[in-house]
């Protein structure tokens, strides 16, 4: 008696060849495999952080204020031409 092989597909059994189930059942170990040597590295996908269909929500850090960063960069970056302007203006001066 010839052993019959099945995949569920959409919920249905399907009957499949030999070939084709061992080929399927390699390819799941291997991605499972994949997984467990992702966890083990600490690799974090972003489609993990999509959990709840918010991605671009759950990757934004709320207690870090990008525009006062910009804001105070933008007068660091000000301040340090005046200086530079004035020392050159010193320079021609003696």
């Amino acid at each position: 008696m010839k052993k019959e092989y099945y995949l569920y597909v959409n919920g249905q059994k399907v009957s499949v060849s030999e070939q084709i189930y061992k080929v399927y059942w390699r390819e799941k170990e291997h991605e499972k495999y994949l997984e467990q040597v992702d966890k083990k590295n600490h690799l974090l996908f972003f489609s993990s952080l999509d959990h709840d269909g918010h991605f671009i929500d759950n990757i934004v850090d709320q207690s870090v204020d990008v525009e006062k960063i910009v804001e105070t960069q933008m007068m660091i970056e000000s301040l340090r031409n005046a200086i530079s302007r004035l020392n050159d203006e010193d320079m021609w001066r003696q």
